[in-house]
């Protein structure tokens, strides 16, 4: 009957099956990392996007796409009711406060500013012979109170005759009373004159101010119709480009219908929209900084939509150099709101490699050889990217998204000039 082997012996022979299989892993592993190590790739790094780190400021932003616009668009009106006859310009001429886009059938109020002009030349003259006529009452008063004074005094003298006569005897009261009446009749006929003189100078008067009136309104309708015609005329009040013409030659246009569109081609605004993730991160005044070809130019926040479209809420930028020559209408820039500035901070080139702040794994020069390396990012701007952790002052990184994605699988790298 054989005998049955004790658990200590098992243990210990299993343990030296583990410690001898170890020991064979270790001899070929060994030497296979040593190999491997010794097969792991060299690169050039002056082929590669380089940043050494610094200290410095970092604006933390957000990256958003806009486009630019001009910073103001005129909509050319029709003032009358009308034909267009001929159109001067179309889409893309550039033009000016002198230019004339339309002309306009203005026949008919040719013909009634000739109307007008007629009935000015009327009214004109109906004031002069007005005029006239009470210089000609003025003159036959004066003439008509000449001869009143004469014939009063013929009666008063007359009067005073029969009055002396009679205290003589030698004449009759009858002729004394009918002398003191002819002489009174006569003074009532005289004060009747000068009434009616100056009742007629008033109505006169009073008609000459209604005429005049009348004479000024002529007038402004005519300066009305005048005026009409000019901006029947249209032209546009800034120096701008046409971008759109909404009329044809021969169509008839009614009062403030839209003609045309004229944007300014010297000032230019930026139009964006951004996700309503960042709503209360984004407030009017708020600096921004916008891409164009490389070159930066900076703005400030001067409208934000108070409503949300699928999801996104539009802004405007005023830019500090709205006229600068890289800004072209409808160019797709990329604009950085910023939401605020640190000084002092650890900071390296931004790039490719930068997908918002967080962990990310870079490879840092360490000798001879290009570590990966566990780095934590914070904001950014078009420049530079805030460094919180993993990467200290001086020390040089790849910045190439590409590279790093091509060697991922390596910890570690050699490098070459």
């Amino acid at each position: 009957m054989d005998r049955e082997i004790s658990k200590d012996y098992l243990k210990a022979k299993r343990k030296k099956q583990i410690i001898k299989f170890s020991i064979i892993i270790l001899v070929i592993t060994i030497p296979l990392l040593l190999i491997i190590d010794q097969l792991k790739p060299s690169v050039e790094l002056k082929k590669v996007l380089l940043s050494t780190v610094d200290i410095g400021e970092v604006e933390n932003s957000f990256a958003t796409n806009a486009i630019i616009e001009p910073y103001y668009q005129e909509l050319l009106t029709s003032s009358i009711s009308t034909e267009i006859l001929e159109i001067k310009h179309y889409p893309g001429d550039m033009v000016g406060p002198e230019d004339t886009l339309f002309i306009p059938n203005v026949e008919d109020l040719n013909t009634q500013i000739l109307q007008i002009e007629r009935e000015i030349a009327l009214k004109h003259n109906s004031i002069l012979r007005s005029q006239e006529e009470l210089k000609q009452k003025h003159r036959a008063l004066k003439n008509n109170l000449k001869k009143d004074s004469i014939q009063l005094q013929q009666l008063e003298s007359n009067l005073e005759k029969e009055k002396y006569l009679f205290s003589i005897g030698g004449g009759s009261q009858q002729k004394v009373d009918q002398a003191q009446i002819d002489h009174q009749l006569s003074t009532i006929n005289r004060d009747n004159q000068k009434n009616e003189f100056e009742s007629f100078k008033k109505l006169q008067k009073l008609d000459l101010e209604r005429m005049e009136l009348e004479l000024q309104v002529k007038k402004q309708e005519k300066v009305k119709l005048e005026s009409l015609i000019s901006q029947a005329f249209v032209q546009p009040k800034i120096n701008g480009i046409i971008t759109s013409i909404l009329v044809q030659p021969g169509e008839h246009v009614s009062e403030g219908q839209a003609l045309a569109h004229v944007a300014d081609a010297e000032r230019f605004r930026i139009e964006g929209s951004i996700s309503t993730r960042y709503a209360d991160k984004v407030y009017v005044g708020q600096k921004a900084l916008v891409n164009i070809n490389d070159s930066l130019l900076q703005g400030l926040v001067t409208a934000i939509s108070p409503s949300v479209d699928n999801g996104s809420i539009d802004y405007t930028v005023n830019l500090k150099k709205s006229n600068h020559r890289l800004l072209k209408a409808k160019l797709k820039v990329e604009v950085r709101i910023i939401i605020s500035e640190k000084e002092n901070s650890l900071r390296i080139a931004n790039g490719d490699y930068y997908f918002g702040p967080g962990y990310t794994e870079l490879f840092v020069k360490n000798g001879d050889q290009l570590e990966k390396r566990k780095v934590k990012l914070g904001g950014a701007n078009f420049e530079y990217v805030e460094v919180i952790s993993g990467l200290k002052e001086g020390e040089t990184v790849i910045t190439s998204n590409a590279f790093i994605e091509k060697y991922k699988k390596y910890n570690s790298l050699s490098w070459s000039e």
